[in-house]
């Protein structure tokens, strides 16, 4: 008897195994990725596969998104303002959408099922929504508007505005705040397991390690800002670790339709702070504001940064 699977199944299967699988053909020592990244000013999800480009995709999105989690049975989080939609991979459909909360802009599922979400409403005020969606705590920071918020280890939230990096809990307390130097516009942050914290600078184009006292210990990329200006770099937005300990991170270049013919829309850089990957392709995506890199992940379970490098949740 011939057994037929339904095709949604069939594209399920097919790129949850893109994403384990190693790419066919790659010459030794050469980086090629597949990736997700979300295209801010074309306002789109793309799927780059650099060993096989005949799988790529791209999704048109009925708005902007900007936070992205893979949250297990092939299924992609994706914040949007007004709350956060779910997306198959393999149909590249909408299979649930939770609204209601002006001003979203980041969305993180837990292990057990409950979903943090920030919004830039009041200030920044942080959901913590159960598995069916009803809120179990809210609390609120009177601090300008932030864009990506992060959870540490020992459930703190790390979320920044302007320069300035904030680490907050859910009683309402600043604990810390901590200032970049110059133009910085903090995009994201993540504590390392030594307790240091890496930090976009945003239009300060560089990563900044912080030590625990707020104090830079080294930056990756340039903090010149005139000087990453002349490479095309502009604003550092959303970042992963890679197991290598590697940090790619997203090249904002502005909200034009053609902005990304400025500069690289993604770069990679290794512990020494030097680029050793690239990616640009103006023609297709406009403006990158997030990025995940799929190398060796499964779709299938759920994926998290709490721990500083993007992994499996346990």
């Amino acid at each position: 008897m011939k057994i037929q699977f339904p095709s949604r199944y069939l594209h399920a299967v097919l790129f949850t195994a893109t994403l384990a699988g190693v790419a066919a053909g790659v010459p030794a020592g050469e980086i090629r990725h597949r990736f997700l990244a979300v295209d801010e000013s074309r306002t789109q999800l793309h799927y780059v596969d650099q060993g096989n480009p005949s799988r790529d995709w791209t999704l048109t999105l009925p708005c902007k998104h900007r936070d992205l989690q893979l949250v297990g049975r092939n299924r992609l989080l994706m914040s949007w303002p007004e709350g956060y939609r779910e997306f198959d991979l393999g149909t590249r459909k909408i299979v649930k959408e939770v609204k209601g909360y002006q001003g979203a802009s980041t969305a993180r599922r837990l292990p057990d099922g409950r979903t943090v979400l920030s919004c830039n409403f009041q200030g920044v005020t942080v959901y913590e929504l159960g598995a069916d969606d009803q809120v179990l705590r809210k609390v609120s920071f009177k601090t300008g508007a932030t864009r990506v918020l992060r959870r540490t280890s020992e459930d703190t939230l790390l979320f920044g505005s302007g320069p300035q990096l904030f680490e907050g809990d859910w009683s309402g307390r600043i604990l810390r705040t901590f200032t970049l130097p110059g133009k910085s516009w903090v995009y994201q942050a993540l504590r390392q397991p030594d307790g240091h914290l890496l930090v976009a600078g945003g239009y300060n184009p560089a990563l900044f390690e912080l030590d625990p006292q707020g104090q830079v210990v080294r930056a990756l990329g340039n903090e010149a800002t005139t000087e990453a200006q002349s490479s095309g770099w502009y604003f550092l937005g959303g970042f992963q670790i890679l197991p290598s300990g590697d940090a790619v991170v997203c090249n904002w270049t502005g909200h034009g339709h053609d902005d990304s013919r400025k500069g690289p829309q993604i770069l990679q850089f290794n512990r020494a702070g030097e680029v050793v990957w690239k990616w640009h392709d103006p023609q297709r995506a406009g403006s990158i504001n997030g990025v995940l890199i799929l190398d060796g992940l499964d779709a299938a379970v759920l994926h998290d940064d709490v721990g500083f490098v993007l992994g499996p949740v346990k």
